[in-house]
């Protein structure tokens, strides 16, 4: 019996037939946390893309918020981020974690018109090696209710008419991920909350967090004092600065990352493609192409700094070489794109917990203090956007954040 490849735009036709039956549909639709009168008054520090989700759920509840950030909105890791909305762990709880909130950005794409790319994505092998990180990828999913489904060169060609793949030893399609512009969907967010009465302070450093008897009573701000009822911390790689003088040491771990963006060229494709030697790309909307082909910088001398600081490349060349190289990696396999022009090279730092996994909810031995820190905050910034609300608003302790908590950081309260 002869396969049919699945069709252009076979992922966004039934990804929410895919997603309807998951674990944790309850990502959809509003906070349920109550509204509480008077209206509590939040901050949140850090106008990130999980900063931004969490200030809409807050203000949907009821919540009286304002957002702050030093610089401004997206301008950290979610301005620098690839922003592909996947579930691939191989950790079946935190896969389930990250499933449930695809189907939330399915409703924020309905409600706050994110523009969501919901084509799927594609990971293919030329050689043994690349064959083995295939099959790896696709058993992540292979026991929730959304297997990838596996093409022959064949079906790669049909599926993305435009690729030229080379020899494919093994290809796998995932039809339920998507990705999105992170800057025009953290202003969804923000313009979002600012219709619901939330605020948004930017540039606004917070200098400390004032604790008195482990209870919050505002931010100190390089504007001056900031009395609030309660604050959640979604800074990414400046929380561990900010959590310190309040006797809380947390570890991340150094994660710099590239990407190459081009100016934008004729529409070839709406699907992540994820090919040999670590190559990653998509196409944005507006036709910029944007990928990578390193998760990390490589180990030489002039990225020495890098690897080990949060700083910029040493001059402009450095980063001009590092953009044609990757631009000229995709036209490789999709010659169309051959001629593109680079227009920037970004360099971010992911805030990357020890294990890789969220940090989020409550921080103990405060009253009235959270944190939300995340490597993967474009996929989760719905689901956790919805639990924190409920916590921070109602203390009503998601189940399914349960492995993720500080308390798993922090055990005792601080000395």
């Amino acid at each position: 019996m002869t396969r049919t490849a699945p069709g252009r735009h076979a992922g966004r036709r039934s990804v929410l037939k895919l997603l309807a039956g998951a674990a944790a549909t309850a990502a959809a639709g509003r906070t349920g946390a109550r509204i509480l009168a008077p209206a509590p008054h939040v901050g949140v520090v850090g106008a990130g893309i999980l900063g931004a989700s969490i200030a809409w759920h807050l203000a949907e509840a009821g919540a009286r918020v304002t957002v702050f950030d030093k610089a401004g909105p997206a301008a950290g890791a979610t301005r620098n981020s690839f922003a592909w909305i996947n579930a691939f762990v191989d950790d079946a709880h935190y896969r389930d974690l990250r499933l449930a909130s695809l189907l939330g950005w399915h409703t924020l794409d309905r409600r706050l018109g994110v523009g969501i790319t919901w084509d799927g994505y594609l990971n293919w092998a030329t050689d043994p090696a690349g064959t083995e990180v295939v099959r790896a990828n696709a058993a992540q999913l292979a026991g929730s209710p959304y297997p990838t489904q596996s093409l022959t060169a064949a079906e790669v060609c049909r599926l993305s008419p435009q690729l030229r793949p080379g020899q494919v030893t093994a290809a796998l399609y995932s039809a339920i991920d998507g990705h999105l512009d992170p800057v025009h969907a953290t202003q969804c967010l923000l313009t979002g909350a600012r219709r619901l009465g939330a605020t948004v302070r930017y540039p606004c450093a917070i200098r400390s967090i004032e604790l008195r008897g482990g209870r919050l009573a505002g931010v100190r701000t390089d504007q001056g004092h900031v009395a609030l009822d309660l604050l959640v911390v979604a800074t990414g790689v400046d929380t561990p600065a900010l959590l310190a003088p309040c006797g809380y040491a947390l570890e991340l771990r150094h994660a710099p990352g590239i990407l190459a963006h081009s100016k934008p060229v004729a529409p070839l494709t709406r699907i992540i493609h994820d090919g040999p030697g670590t190559l990653s790309f998509k196409q944005m909307a507006d036709g910029r192409l944007v990928g990578t082909d390193s998760p990390d910088p490589p180990d030489l001398p002039v990225h020495a700094q890098i690897r080990t600081e949060t700083t910029d490349f040493p001059d402009l060349a450095i980063r001009e070489m590092h953009g044609r190289r990757i631009l000229g990696k995709i036209a490789a396999v999709m010659p169309e794109t051959q001629g593109a022009e680079l227009e920037w090279l970004s360099l971010g730092f992911r805030p990357m917990p020890l294990d890789e996994r969220p940090i989020v909810g409550a921080v103990p031995g405060t009253h009235g203090l959270y944190l939300a820190v995340t490597h993967s905050g474009i996929t989760l910034a719905p689901i956790l956007g919805r639990y924190m609300t409920a916590e921070v608003l109602d203390e009503t302790r998601a189940a399914a954040l349960a492995p993720y908590r500080p308390d798993r950081l922090f055990p005792a309260q601080p000395g």
